[in-house]
């Protein structure tokens, strides 16, 4: 028989699991909650349509990528995991990059990249990086070919297949379908593409204009792709407040029901947006920028 709990032996043991499970926690105060911008769809939400927050194509980020990788009733989100390693590997070859300097920039980033997801991320350091690697290259890659889309419009597998990019840029802005934009532009930089192309940003806005309800170019760089649509909707700067110390006279003092029913407004808007974003028609969805503007007109503020 074992010893007894209350046993000085007994609490010795119990006081090393203690000691043993706390050695990976860190105490609340130590996490960067003011970082955490990557979120769960609240399950109130989601059991209400579960489909119109989960990606159908392509998953982003570490919320969604088991499930990429162990989909059976439809491998669609399983293939593209094979074809990320191609548009990495596209990229790569673009001048010819040594991966290596992309894992130490990572490995680098990688608590700040953790901080910016709300709920522990369960991976050891080297798969996470592995991820964001891949999901971040991919991203790039395919925002480069876009951008230059008559010179990939008969070489590209997801150009030539104009219903998969519908479901793609619908994928791109889910929230929790999201990587920290500082990552794509750190890798983006890192590669000397900020040389030969526009600044990312701005492809990155373009890539997102036709589906994007709002036309206010950021005044700084999003937190990621769904913020950048609430930043260009609803400008994050002063929301015209007025004067400091300018007070008016209140003719109207609205009840708490009223109120609920106009903040509901922008979280319905934006809900619908984004659930019915695949009705677009795809015409206008595959209007590549480049239609709008030459590569010496950059789109700017």
């Amino acid at each position: 028989m074992g010893e007894p709990s209350g046993s000085p032996s007994g609490q010795q043991c119990l006081e090393t699991k203690l000691t043993k499970m706390l050695e990976q926690v860190k105490p609340p105060d130590m996490y960067e909650h003011d970082k955490q911008c990557i979120y769960r769809v609240p399950q109130s939400l989601r059991e209400t349509n579960p489909k119109a927050y989960t990606p159908r194509i392509v998953s982003i980020g570490p919320f969604h990528h088991k499930v990429a990788e162990v989909d059976k009733e439809d491998n669609i989100l399983k293939s593209m995991e094979e074809l990320k390693l191609k548009y990495l590997k596209g990229f790569l070859n673009r001048k010819r990059l040594r991966i290596g300097h992309f894992v130490d920039k990572l490995k680098g980033l990688e608590e700040t990249i953790r901080s910016f997801y709300a709920e522990p991320i369960t991976y050891n350091s080297d798969d996470f990086t592995k991820m964001i690697l891949v999901d971040a290259c991919f991203i790039i890659e395919h925002f480069l070919r876009w951008h230059r889309y008559p010179f990939w419009e008969k070489e590209d597998p997801l150009l030539q297949k104009p219903w998969m990019i519908i479901d793609i840029v619908r994928d791109l802005i889910l929230l929790e379908n999201q990587l920290p934009f500082f990552v794509l532009q750190a890798l983006y930089d890192l590669s000397g593409m900020n040389h030969e192309f526009p600044p990312f940003l701005t492809i990155t806005f373009n890539y997102l204009k036709n589906i994007n309800p709002g036309k206010d170019f950021p005044r700084e760089p999003p937190k990621h792709f769904t913020d950048l649509l609430r930043a260009s909707i609803v400008p994050s700067s002063t929301f015209h407040l007025g004067i400091l110390g300018k007070y008016t006279k209140i003719e109207h003092l609205y009840s708490a029901s009223q109120l609920s029913g106009a903040v509901s407004l922008p979280l319905l808007f934006l809900i619908v947006v984004t659930v019915t974003i695949t009705s677009v028609a795809w015409e206008q969805m595959l209007r590549p920028w480049w239609i709008q503007v030459r590569d010496d007109e950059v789109v700017l503020p």
